[in-house]
């Protein structure tokens, strides 16, 4: 193994390792030595002792020494810009990039300045160029990642909307998605009145003021009275590059705490049905198109979603049948109840209305389940089915309640069967799968006739349910009319 301590010795000893300067100087007094002792030689042995000049040996010796003197100054003036440009390539090398290299030097020296320092501003202009890619890169990449997180919403709220999820979860999603576009600004999702004068807020999201969560807008006036004419999918914006001053605009700047406002419409069918509002408090902020872009997908998003409530809601109202009990919906009788008793009222024919609800139905599904509270309801909504005449008319008027419209037959008549079915339904086996044991169901009823009880349907339809209460009162398993 060779000696690494000798090698760094014999290192240091040499002259690699000195600057250039101390080169000069080492290579100054070398180059002097010999000179100057041919000079000595030859003044003393054949020059000075033929003119008698033996005295002036030190002149001559002076004289050699300016010489060489001289030849360090030159050598060293030569020699300095290098060092000089040398520093100067070491600093930019070091990352001062900043930096250029000045001489007056002509010639090669000068020339290799001139080489450095173009060297030196092409590193800067590529520097500069790489700095601006890299700008460009992260924009590009936030750019990708909001559309991705985007993206993912709109998947998430298409799944709610195909589940068939209500409304206000779908909306509360979709405003939570749009905060996230711009850093978790304020956001929210409004939906226009019954009467079509207000813009409600549905959802909500990052908004830190609860009062301006709550505050409803006017479509009549004000900032988002626009709308009214912006049923074309035209947004309102408010930024930088759209700056507008009016009261109703500082007045939601100083609500939500925002300077720039964007708005886009919830368009169904070429109607307004509700807007888009997101904003937040950046300066010197423009809303970009891929923004709107943005908030245009998701306005559409909600339409759909908001049409597809609509819908259902019309569904329903077209709906006359219960899924679970296949008897008449709420709705059903009581539209059909009105007209009965107003035929009733024209002819003077009675009409009578009973409503049945199923004692302790909460704590026997507690007990023994859903799916068993269900089953009750089956079998009560089958017996009532089979007892009621062609023209009567048996629904399922709640959770556990059923009613039934008894058109030409009066009070007293009605309460008759009231009892009859009272007792049917008490004697029904209702039988337990795991147990087999055998458990009974009773009903209150309440009984009411036209015009007795009432000369509409919601007389008839409160006095009975007034009759169902007293019957449970008094011990349940009753009828009371």
């Amino acid at each position: 193994m060779p000696n690494t301590n000798n090698k760094g010795f014999m290192h240091n000893l040499s002259l690699v390792p000195a600057g250039l300067r101390y080169k000069l100087m080492i290579v100054f007094c070398l180059m002097s030595i010999i000179p100057l002792m041919i000079t000595v030689y030859i003044a003393t042995n054949f020059v000075f002792p033929y003119i008698g000049m033996t005295g002036s040996l030190g002149i001559v010796i002076a004289i050699t020494i300016f010489i060489a003197l001289l030849g360090l100054v030159l050598a060293k003036k030569m020699i300095e810009p290098i060092i000089d440009i040398a520093i100067e390539a070491k600093l930019i090398a070091g990352g001062d990039f900043e930096r250029s290299i000045e001489t007056k030097e002509e010639g090669e020296i000068g020339d290799l300045a001139f080489s450095l320092n173009t060297m030196t501003d092409k590193i800067r202009t590529n520097l500069t160029e790489l700095k601006s890619y890299g700008d460009k890169t992260r924009e590009i990449n936030a750019e990708i990642h909001r559309k991705v997180m985007a993206l993912s919403g709109l998947l998430q709220i298409g799944n709610l909307i195909s589940a068939g999820t209500e409304l206000k979860a779908v909306l509360d999603i979709l405003a939570e998605k749009i905060s996230l576009l711009d850093d978790s600004c304020p956001a929210i999702v409004m939906l226009i009145d019954s009467d079509r004068d207000y813009l409600i807020p549905y959802a909500t999201a990052d908004v830190e003021n609860p009062e301006a969560a709550k505050t409803s807008f006017s479509l009549k006036r004000g900032f988002f009275a626009r709308l009214r004419t912006n049923v074309h999918l035209k947004d309102i914006i408010i930024d930088s590059e759209n700056e507008q001053q009016d009261e109703h605009i500082d007045l939601i700047r100083q609500s939500f705490g925002i300077k720039n406002i964007a708005v886009v419409p919830i368009i169904v069918r070429g109607n307004l049905e509700g807007a888009i509002f997101m904003g937040n408090s950046k300066d010197n902020f423009a809303y970009k198109r891929d923004d709107m872009e943005l908030l245009h997908v998701f306005s559409k998003q909600a339409a759909i979603a908001v049409e597809n409530d609509l819908l259902l809601k019309k569904t329903e109202e077209l709906e006359i049948k219960d899924g679970l009990t296949q008897l008449y919906n709420a709705k059903f009788i009581k539209d059909r109840l009105e007209e009965e008793v107003r035929r009733g009222m024209i002819y003077q024919r009675p009409c009578s209305f009973i409503l049945f609800d199923v004692d302790d139905f909460k704590p026997f599904c507690d007990k023994h389940g859903r799916m068993a509270g269900e089953a009750v309801l089956k079998k009560i909504a089958k017996l009532i089915s089979d007892e009621i005449t062609p023209v009567d008319r048996a629904g399922r008027f709640g959770e556990d309640e059923f009613a039934l419209i008894l058109p030409e037959r009066n009070k007293k008549e009605s309460k008759d069967i009231a009892e009859e079915l009272k007792q049917k339904i008490s004697e029904l086996h209702i039988v337990r799968s795991e147990s087999k044991d055998q458990v009974s169901i009773t009903v209150s009823a309440g009984v009411g006739e036209n015009p007795i009880d009432g000369i509409s349907a919601k007389e008839l339809i409160d006095k009975a349910r007034n009759l169902v209460k007293q019957a449970k009162e008094e011990g349940k398993n009753t009828v009371k009319a």
